[in-house]
């Protein structure tokens, strides 16, 4: 499956639906920089995430390399969604109601993703899974299920932050904040963490040197 280890996933939102949101970097709508650029993309997320395993995946791609105009509208389907949980997400943090319309699309993707869940064979009894149907819009059912979840618990849902470089104009990425005081302000230490870290130590230092 070498198309889906083209691109490396960021995973740091810490939910599926918010990682799914995050495949854009950058700021929207001013300098987004667009990771799905291909269907191929959406089904590395899809792995690499576990909406779906590896072999159905790959059937996936050979039934979207036989139909390239649906697969490119699923792809721009899930971009779609994407946008819509986005915008969904954002007016959460700020206090604000979701668009109607943006809550349409959602449940419009949520009933169809939802005919597709199955009980299964599982501990004790039974697990949620999925049919397995080899279709094109399968990689984000799970991901529209997720994110319903999230939106429905109250809890869960104010921990959603945005990222600190956004003060900035650099970064718009969103995460799930699970620290116990909910003090996280980046959505990666490693990157824009210590890129502020080091913007802070530098006005410090010439600070010092004006003085």
């Amino acid at each position: 499956m070498e198309a889906m280890k083209q691109r490396v996933f960021d995973r740091s939102g810490g939910h599926l639906a918010i990682d799914f949101v995050n495949t854009v970097g950058g700021m929207r709508p001013h300098r987004p920089r667009e990771y799905l650029v291909g269907y191929a993309d959406l089904l590395a997320f899809a792995v690499q995430t576990g909406s779906l395993a590896e072999g159905q995946a790959e059937r996936i791609a050979e039934l979207a390399r036989e139909r390239p105009a649906e697969a490119e509208a699923a792809l721009a389907e899930a971009r779609e969604l994407r946008e819509a949980l986005h915008r969904v997400f954002e007016a959460r943090v700020a206090g604000q109601r979701p668009a109607p319309a943006d809550l349409a699309l959602l449940n419009a993707a949520l009933a169809r993703a939802l005919s597709h869940r199955r009980l299964a064979e599982g501990e004790g009894c039974c697990a949620l899974g999925w049919d397995g149907a080899l279709a094109l819009d399968a990689p984000w059912w799970p991901i529209v299920a997720a994110a319903a979840d999230l939106l429905a618990s109250a809890g869960e849902l104010s921990r959603v932050r945005v990222c600190g470089m956004s003060e900035e104009g650099e970064c718009g990425w969103l995460f799930l904040d699970r620290t116990k005081a909910r003090t996280r302000r980046w959505c990666s230490m490693q990157d824009c963490g210590n890129r502020a870290k080091a913007r802070r130590h530098y006005a410090k230092v010439k600070g010092s040197g004006a003085g």
